[in-house]
């Protein structure tokens, strides 16, 4: 079975850029604000069929989150926060669910938003590239996720059909995505979320990676 999964929030924290904001903007709370308002412009972007760089939309949309807030972010605010992004930790129960599917003889691989070059340091510093069989970015379908188009582009540079891969995501969005590409899907519970209201439920709701990655699904 091929797990594909999904990296910002998913498998790495993104809490630490909240001090970005806070050294920043002196106000607490803002990276969640941030990243809601990115993912909203990711959606928004794939549904008029358009596809945008996702670092580029990230900043964009932190400096709108600035003037909201009534302090505007300068580009050294911007290049921390680029920064800070690269260097984000893994979530402690990462790295064990990672090595625990790949000791069963599975095949474990990234789908990320983030350009390639993006991701690569991300998981490198994150200390999980030796336990992925492979990183993607989206740029190569032209599309950010949840567009079909970008998991079909995993599953063909594997070789596999949608039926023998799992995708594994701490987004609502993600997992619906997944779906209508016709994958298995796991999703993560990481602060609370739920999966969407009207799409098929999940395979499997877990509270952490190594729930969600415990057991093979039937």
């Amino acid at each position: 079975m091929l797990w594909v999964f999904d990296v910002n929030e998913t498998m790495l924290d993104l809490s630490p850029i909240e001090g970005v904001f806070a050294r920043h903007t002196r106000a607490a709370g803002l990276r969640t604000a941030w990243f809601d308002l990115l993912i909203r412009a990711a959606l928004a972007t794939t549904a008029a069929g358009e596809y945008r760089d996702f670092a580029r939309l990230g900043a964009q949309c932190a400096r709108t989150i600035g003037k909201r807030q009534g302090t505007p972010l300068d580009d050294e605010a911007i290049t921390d926060l680029g920064a800070a992004m690269r260097v984000l930790p893994a979530h402690p129960d990462t790295l064990p669910a990672l090595t625990a599917l790949r000791e069963r003889g599975h095949r474990t691989v990234a789908l990320a938003n983030s350009p390639q070059a993006v991701v690569d340091v991300q998981l490198r510093h994150a200390g999980l590239a030796s336990v992925l069989d492979a990183v993607y970015s989206v740029e190569r379908a032209g599309m950010l996720k949840p567009a079909p188009a970008t998991y079909r582009m995993a599953l063909h540079e594997e070789g596999v059909g949608a039926d023998e891969a799992v995708m594994v995501a701490a987004h609502d969005w993600d997992i619906a995505g997944a779906q209508a590409a016709g994958m298995r899907t796991v999703f993560v519970d990481r602060g609370g979320r739920l999966p969407l209201p009207g799409w098929p439920v999940p395979d499997r709701i877990a509270r952490d990676l190594i729930e969600a990655t415990a057991t093979d699904l039937p």
